[in-house]
């Protein structure tokens, strides 16, 4: 071999090593070693669990038999699939990205005894307790987290705090009435302005009960209520026991809804909705299909406690100009 190709052979070699070396530099460091916070606990061992936030709502759930229901509403059924995916998440949460291990840091990342974003309680089946302190998320996917009193805070991209809601909609099927549309054959509304009573004919058309000489029903502002009252979802479940401050006897407005007969001679469906609160946007509401009063959104329902007779009708025609007749509002003046 003369000394040209020796030398780039050996210009060879170095190349060789340094791609290497940049692709080791280069590569992403591996993910660090750890075990799972509470590798003891397994997703069919939870019997109980509670989400609180930083504002003291909570949710608490318990398992019966199979079963999830939520125990502070008087056991309404939970969706035992979304909490299941919710306890896989929580137990798969590592040891591996140590943050913090001094309690200077806990408030700072939120995860002091009292200073958090959410914390999640869980009791498996030998009555163990367990906690996990969600805190601050750097990233969208990924929150600091600290368990059962230990100093070492975590970063963790197995759970964050919009996975530990507080809202029941987050561990329920919000379906609470189901009425097939098509079924119902009279609607009858009360509320602080009267009483309107809407029937469908033979031919399936809808009219109102109980009009004056002059006054012409609108069927297109019955029929957009409809479908509101017929399925209807629920914010929050309250329990099954009517208080005073949810406002249901004396409702602000009650719906009955009678269904075409069948062979079971179906009873009329009882709808009532009791107190708002204006700043949760919210109405009470019991269903006599449902033995549960829940919370529901009041911008589907607004319309059954405000609107009144004129609501429901089309507007009277308008004189031509200049014409005075049973309609004017004010005569013409005369030129």
């Amino acid at each position: 071999m003369n000394r040209r190709n020796e030398i780039l052979v050996v210009v060879l070699v170095l190349q060789v090593v340094l791609m290497v070396l940049l692709t080791t530099l280069r590569a992403p460091a591996a993910a660090p070693s750890g075990k799972p916070l509470f590798d003891s606990v397994k997703t069919a061992d939870v019997t109980q669990l509670t989400v609180t936030d930083n504002a003291g709502k909570s949710i608490e759930l318990t398992k019966k038999g199979s079963d999830w229901v939520m125990s502070n509403a008087d056991d309404f059924p939970a969706d035992a699939v979304k909490i299941t995916t919710f306890l896989d998440k929580l137990l798969k949460v590592q040891s591996g990205r140590l943050i913090a291990r001094t309690d200077t840091s806990y408030a700072r990342l939120q995860v002091a005894d009292t200073n958090f974003v959410q914390r999640v309680s869980f009791q498996s089946g030998t009555g163990a307790v367990h906690n996990l302190l969600i805190g601050t998320s750097p990233t969208g996917s990924s929150a600091h987290v600290r368990a059962d009193g230990q100093p070492e805070v975590y970063l963790t991209d197995s759970i964050n705090s919009q996975d530990a809601s507080t809202n029941a909609t987050s561990w329920i099927n919000t379906a609470y009435q189901t009425v097939a549309q098509d079924k119902v054959q009279r609607v009858a509304l009360s509320n602080a302005n009267g009483a309107f009573e809407f029937v469908k004919d033979a031919n399936g058309v809808w009219t109102m009960s109980g009009l004056k000489a002059g006054q012409t029903f609108d069927p297109a502002k019955f029929t957009d209520l409809l479908p509101r009252v017929s399925t209807i979802s629920l914010l929050q479940p309250l329990g099954k026991t009517s208080k005073p401050e949810y406002g249901l006897e004396s409702p602000s407005a009650a719906i009955t809804l009678t269904l075409q007969q069948d062979a079971s001679s179906a009873k009329p469906v009882v709808v009532r909705l009791g107190v708002k609160d204006a700043a949760a946007n919210t109405y009470t509401m019991s269903s006599s299909e449902s033995p549960y009063i829940v919370l529901v959104g009041s911008f589907n329902y607004d319309d059954f406690v405000n609107r009144k007779l004129l609501d429901f009708l089309k507007p009277l025609p308008t004189p031509a100009a200049g014409v005075s007749g049973p309609f004017s509002a004010t005569p013409t003046p005369a030129k």
